[in-house]
């Protein structure tokens, strides 16, 4: 039985992707420092500009995309671009290189305003079965017993009468409409926010000035993890000629 249940397990953690937490571990190749920020380790690579890759966690979940923040500073007399599209990453699965997907902005932005339309259908469906619940509310069944006298004697009995209470059920109505009204006045103020954080986070196209800095989060797709082994990927940043590579690891914490 032991055994049953741990291959169960094993078999729960493959088909959900490997859920387990990971750390990420960066290596610094020649030309880049190692440092920390926020106690998240990052890499620092210097060439004639400065690029720095930082996570936006140490630890994540197996089945999380990757999130990692990104500075440049342009350190040439010239302002020089920085796009989504400069922006790669490619995973080493069994040997091979294979493209992983990095996330542009619209894309985020989209992906979150579809799942606000999946909930709010969500909260039209609840609003509806709370409206034809409270119209039912004003229905009151009730039952007693009777007692009768006739030509045959004493006679008992039962009794059943359903009564519309308009009162009741208006009260109950009440109560649905402000409990859909609250939950749509939430995902309102949860969809505002995370459009907000999009928009104040995600790096975006931008040109970037002599000696300025610029950066913000790149989201990579969910990884292909091994069997065995950590998970290994580049994140390449290339900026005004310059071709800056980061080897990232996750290891099952």
């Amino acid at each position: 039985m032991l055994l049953r249940s741990a291959t169960t397990c094993a078999f729960a953690l493959l088909a959900a992707g490997c859920s387990q937490p990971q750390t990420i571990h960066l290596a610094a190749a020649p030309g880049q420092e190692s440092i920390i920020r926020d106690g998240v380790p990052a890499l620092v690579s210097r060439k004639k500009h400065v690029v720095m890759l930082k996570p936006n966690s140490r630890v994540i979940d197996g089945s999380a995309r990757p999130a990692f923040t990104i500075v440049v500073n342009n350190m040439s007399g010239a302002p020089h671009d920085l796009l989504e599209s400069s922006i790669s990453a490619r995973q080493n699965v069994e040997g091979k290189h294979v493209a992983v997907r990095v996330h542009r902005y619209d894309e985020l932005v989209q992906e979150e305003k579809d799942k606000q339309a999946v909930q709010a259908f969500a909260a039209v469906l609840s609003g509806t079965a709370r409206a034809m619940s409270a119209a039912n509310a004003g229905y009151v069944t009730s039952t007693g017993g009777v007692n009768t006298y006739g030509y045959g004697g004493r006679a008992y009995g039962t009794y059943t009468a359903t009564t519309y209470d308009p009162l009741r059920a208006q009260i109950a109505q009440q109560a649905a409409n402000a409990e859909t009204a609250n939950d749509f006045d939430r995902l309102r103020i949860e969809g505002e926010r995370n459009l907000s954080g999009l928009q104040q986070t995600i790096l975006k196209d931008n040109t970037v000035l002599p000696g300025e800095w610029y950066g913000g989060t790149v989201v990579l797709d969910r990884l292909t993890h091994p069997t065995k082994g950590p998970t290994e990927y580049i994140v390449q940043v290339e900026f005004a000629g310059e071709m800056h590579e980061f080897a990232v690891k996750q290891v099952a914490s």
